[in-house]
């Protein structure tokens, strides 16, 4: 159970017993007998209710008693006719029930110094129907809510309906800027930089202001470190293009220049500088992806970059087979170029580190859910503990990814990038059997979400 259900519950059924228990208390001390001899002013309303009823019958009666509610302070009058009927329809209190049924103190030898008090007085109207007078302690009301037919009913009721709100309330008040912070914290755990809590959290003077202000100072300072790694990143690449360059031009001359002795090695030189331009311009273009808030945003048929991808892979390696499986059109929104690369990274691990008398199985599909590319091999695979970091930078497994094979370890590492951006997700897991099967999913002619 969420945080905000647990507060949500604890203070409703809190809030609501409470409630329940001195509405409870308002109904006992509300219905306790009182004193039909002792109240104040009981002559004088009795006089009064007496005439109502002399001048009008029982229509005037019922137009006082509605007129005074309360005809002493804290007093209400009840006046039962000869069925025991409420003329105002009130309900009755249980002690006061118990009264009416009592019979005065009636002897045929009484001796005739008794005269017994009547304790509810009796009036007579003019159709010679009898009255019967009842004085009751006036509830303590909100609204006039105990005075209402089935009040125990609706007190409960009501009691439930102000503590749900009042919880909703105070549940939303404590939980919402921990909810934001969780939201903020997973943000920039998936690379969204810019995530901030924000007002009106942050402004906040208790204990959970603070935390909002300390996540954004954290959060400040771990972007201006990054950017900071990125920049150095991408001008020290820049700046070695030029002395790359030239270390081309002086070795083209000296293989014009050099004998055959010296050809072997100068050809050697010649491929690790392509490799070394080759990482130069992988990392230049993470660098790039990485700053970047949201790709250009146009319609792609995936379907046909797939199949690009894989006529591209089939020319490079004329040696492996590559096969292609596609479900028909599949369109999304996106940079074509940003998505081909990511996917030609895939499938070029997957042909490089791939068992090479298996073929390499390339699928693009779709569904409610979005656009799936899945590359499978017949590879070595990788540790279990390490699927989840392939996607790292420089990252390679002892088993999978040996130098000797070319690779770079930037390849996934854009990939994941270009997906991120375009509102996907990329995961990989091992194969039944060996190898590893790699899945890009995209949203389907969706615009791409922005960074956070």
């Amino acid at each position: 159970m969420g945080l905000f259900w647990k507060i949500f519950v604890f203070f409703t059924v809190a809030m609501t017993v409470t409630l329940v228990g001195v509405a409870f208390l308002s109904f006992r001390l509300a219905s306790t007998a009182l004193d039909q001899v002792n109240v104040e002013g009981r002559d004088k309303i009795i006089e009064e209710v007496a005439g109502a009823l002399a001048h009008g019958g029982e229509r005037e009666l019922k137009g006082w008693l509605f007129n005074n509610p309360r005809p002493a302070p804290g007093i209400v009058l009840l006046v039962t006719n000869e069925r025991g009927d409420e003329l105002l329809g009130r309900a009755m209190p249980r002690e006061l029930a118990r009264l009416l049924a009592t019979r005065p103190f009636r002897r045929p030898a009484a001796p005739a110094n008794l005269r017994p008090m009547q304790l509810t007085p009796h009036l007579i109207g003019p159709n010679n129907e009898e009255y019967r007078l009842l004085f009751a302690r006036a509830p303590v009301t909100v609204l006039g809510i105990l005075m209402w037919p089935g009040t125990q009913v609706a007190v409960i009721s009501i009691a439930i309906l102000v503590s749900a709100i009042m919880s909703v309330l105070l549940a939303r008040y404590l939980s919402s800027p921990i909810m934001r912070l969780q939201k903020a914290s997973r943000a920039l755990a998936a690379g969204a930089l810019e995530t901030r809590v924000g007002a009106p959290f942050n402004r906040r003077s208790d204990e959970v202001g603070t935390l909002a202000r300390d996540f954004d100072a954290m959060a400040e300072r771990i972007q201006a470190l990054v950017t900071a790694k990125e920049t150095l990143l991408r001008d020290v690449s820049h700046e070695l293009r030029s002395p790359l360059a030239r270390i081309r031009m002086a070795l083209a001359l000296a293989q014009r220049r050099a004998g055959a002795e010296a050809q072997k090695d100068l050809d050697r030189i010649e491929r690790e500088a392509e490799k070394l331009d080759a990482l130069i311009g992988q990392v230049m273009t993470l660098t790039r992806l990485r700053t970047a808030s949201a790709p250009r945003r146009e319609a792609v048929r995936l379907d046909q970059l797939v199949g690009e991808v894989v006529d591209d892979a089939r020319f490079e390696h004329p040696a492996s087979r590559v096969e292609l499986t596609t479900s028909g059109p599949i369109e999304v929104r996106g940079d074509a170029d940003g998505l081909k690369s990511a996917i030609e990274n895939v499938v070029r691990n997957a042909l490089i580190y791939g068992d090479p008398a298996q073929p390499v199985q390339v699928e693009a599909t779709s569904n409610v859910d979005g656009a799936l590319v899945r590359v499978l091999d017949r590879g070595p695979g990788v540790p279990d503990s390490e699927l989840s970091r392939i996607f790292e930078p420089f990252y390679r497994t002892d088993k999978s990814r040996d130098h000797q094979k070319g690779g770079q370890g930037i390849g996934l590492a854009i990939t994941t990038r270009v997906t991120e951006l375009h509102g996907g997700s990329v995961t990989a897991r091992n194969r039944n059997g060996g190898g590893l099967e790699i899945d890009l999913k995209l949203p389907l002619g969706a615009a791409p979400a922005e960074a956070a």
